[in-house]
């Protein structure tokens, strides 16, 4: 057995590795997309997510090679967490004295060429890497290379979401000045490797980094759209979380003009919602007056409004509808010809959001923030499926 190399801050960087609580989890569909996604652009036969503990590299996501987890003392990721700031490349490893007779060199994998780029906390620390590895010798060029460096990021970006998830559920109950550290770190560890992705996606598709071809054009694209989609998702976390500390406070309430925030609703939603649905509003006459703040109602209808377009039918209406609802609420819905939702789900669609996306693509982070802004203006929120369509309804207190 050869000797383990150790990093200069090991003790720190195992603490923080530990802390992810991501070591020996189940295989995640956003750490294989990007996995596939570095073989794909690299053009080798095997990527890996490795993380590197006390003794093994272990492999959040694999493409071509079945192991788990090898030896630390064999691994090439663990030279590679030796030097966090530069992806280590060997372009054959027979000519490399380190490696050159390496089990994983002379026998099955059989590695004559490797490049892992290192994955960096925000702290500085690196846990292990994104690897790419061939069974012959060969050379990187300059845009293979930054695309690695780039997914790395991404990579780090998914366990940074992860984690900050998993605090954010420990954390609830009000626990203002917790809440408040949160939202700053989402905002520096999330938002900021994030956006750095973006600019290199979209440098790599505006051909800044060589020509692209039609097929890593897709690729590339599927890619910038899930970072995107990770964007939006993170801004939905820190409106959830500044909501919860900003709910205590006395809302800035005005009379509800309904049909100007269905309008609006309806515009936005056309102008941002790739699918199209014709939609329509119905206001009740004689509706009494109700107070409330006008921005909070409209982002609950949007919200509800763009999870409906989402899932409806092209060719089926959707139907907004605010009417008297006893004779002290209005009750407001949003009809779509949609899927019919269990029981269960309807039970838990509005009671967390630390779920994410439940099955037909439902918002559930968004629908927690409706829950949070009409608890907060004293009104209760629903839902009512059948076969044949759902609606989303909550309702709001009259003022006589």
């Amino acid at each position: 057995m050869n000797e383990i190399i150790l990093t200069e801050n090991e003790t720190l960087r195992l603490q923080a590795l530990h802390q992810y609580n991501i070591l020996d989890t189940i295989y995640e569909a956003a750490f294989d997309d990007l996995t596939r996604l570095a073989a794909q652009i690299c053009g080798t036969p095997i990527a890996l997510i490795s993380l590197v503990d006390e003794s093994r590299q272990w492999f959040k996501s694999k493409v071509g090679l079945d192991s788990e987890s090898s030896s630390r003392d064999l691994a090439f990721c663990a030279h590679a967490i030796l030097q966090p700031h530069e992806t280590l490349i060997i372009s054959d490893t027979l000519l490399d004295p380190r490696f050159a007779t390496n089990p994983l060199v002379t026998s099955d994998p059989c590695i004559r060429f490797y490049a892992g780029a290192p994955l960096i906390t925000p702290e500085g620390y690196a846990l292990g890497t994104l690897c790419v590895i061939d069974h012959v010798p060969r050379q990187m060029n300059s845009e293979q290379l930054e695309a690695l460096q780039a997914l790395s990021r991404q990579v780090m970006a998914q366990m940074e979401l992860k984690r900050n998830i998993y605090n954010l559920e420990r954390i609830t109950n009000n626990k203002h000045k917790q809440i408040e550290y949160l939202i700053s770190a989402l905002s520096h560890d999330l938002r900021t490797p994030l956006l750095g992705t973006r600019g290199t996606l979209y440098a790599m598709l505006g051909g800044a980094f060589g020509s692209v071809s039609d097929t890593w054009r897709d690729v590339l694209e599927d890619c910038r759209q899930a970072n995107e989609d990770l964007l939006k998702f993170v801004e939905a976390l820190l409106n959830v979380s500044r909501y919860k500390i900003e709910v205590s406070k006395t809302f800035k309430c005005e009379i509800i003009n309904w049909k100007t925030i269905f309008v609006e609703t309806i515009l936005r939603s056309n102008c941002t919602c790739k699918q199209k649905s014709a939609i329509r509003y119905k206001i009740a006459s004689s509706l009494p007056i109700v107070y409330g703040n006008a921005l909070e109602i409209q982002r609950v209808i949007q919200i509800i409004l763009d999870n409906a377009v989402k899932v409806n039918n092209p060719d089926q209406e959707i139907t907004l509808e605010v009417a008297l609802f006893g004779v002290e609420k209005v009750k407001i819905s949003v009809r779509s010809n949609a899927w019919e939702i269990a029981p269960l789900d309807n039970e838990s669609l509005f009671g967390t959001f630390i779920q994410g996306r439940g099955r037909n693509n439902i918002d559930k982070l968004g629908l927690y923030l409706c829950f949070q802004i009409v608890e907060a203006h004293k009104g209760t929120i629903n839902i009512e499926s059948t076969v044949e369509d759902t609606t989303f309804w909550f309702t709001l207190p009259v003022t006589y």
